[in-house]
């Protein structure tokens, strides 16, 4: 009787995780720092939104208020640097002399200076490219990118408690949980190596428990905690 029972939990198990699918992080680029911008700070945050758009975990959202990461284009700037040297042979006529001319061969490094916030947090990004400013835009969007999946539990805790607002797109923001009405949960902390006894303290009891060999998924309103051999090890918003 184990089997069966193993492939209907199985089977539960998959069926609840596309309705709790990670949820998008929404990122707003300005080239504004209090009513000012530097020189082609605009032109550079259009670029960043342009690389932004084409990342898969990220959102471009147009207000600081739905935003849970705030990108400020601070400044850019160039400066040459040597890439090598040439050397040419000049003969004289009669081809009896020759002299030799050394001249360097200066490139362009272009520098795009950026500030990531988060709440109170705020966090520096520079970046620098040969080719185009489009390039260092790339740079900046993929600095973002990661510093965002490092930090996603606290983004999503962090909208959870209403310090942003949630994506109003129906595609990306999960879909709506039913009714709870056994309090709010939104000043609980929970993080890994909780125990199950840990979290219905802060929490409370579950609306739905799924239970699949040393791993349980306990359904709460607008989010899920995951354990695995009775202790906590991802929550999904």
């Amino acid at each position: 009787m184990r089997r069966p029972v193993l492939a209907i939990l199985s089977l539960a198990l998959l069926a609840a995780t596309p309705a709790f699918a990670q949820q998008l992080v929404s990122v707003f680029v300005t080239g504004d720092n209090n009513g000012f911008s530097a020189a082609g700070a605009n032109d550079s945050a259009l670029d960043l939104q342009k690389s932004l758009a084409n990342k898969k975990t990220l959102r471009v959202v147009d207000s600081s208020s739905e935003a849970d990461i705030v990108i400020r284009i601070d400044s850019r700037d160039s400066h040459k640097e040597v890439d090598g040297y040439t050397t040419n042979t000049n003969r004289s006529d009669d081809g009896r002399s020759s002299t030799k001319t050394t001249t360097s061969n200066d490139k362009t490094v272009r520098n795009l200076h950026a500030t990531l916030m988060a709440g109170s947090f705020t966090q520096a990004l520079d970046a620098q490219s040969e080719m185009s400013w489009r390039f260092a835009a790339d740079n900046i969007a993929g600095q973002i990118e990661r510093w965002a999946k490092q930090n996603y539990p606290s983004l999503m805790a962090h909208r959870t408690a209403g310090g942003n607002a949630a994506p109003s797109s129906a595609q990306n923001a999960a879909p709506p949980p039913s009714a709870d009405p056994s309090g709010d949960t939104a000043d609980a902390t929970i993080h890994p190596g909780m125990t199950t006894g840990d979290v219905t303290k802060a929490l409370g009891d579950p609306q739905k428990k799924v239970n699949f060999g040393t791993k349980s998924l306990w359904s709460y309103r607008g989010m899920q905690v995951v354990f695995d051999s009775g202790k906590v090890t991802d929550v999904k918003f």
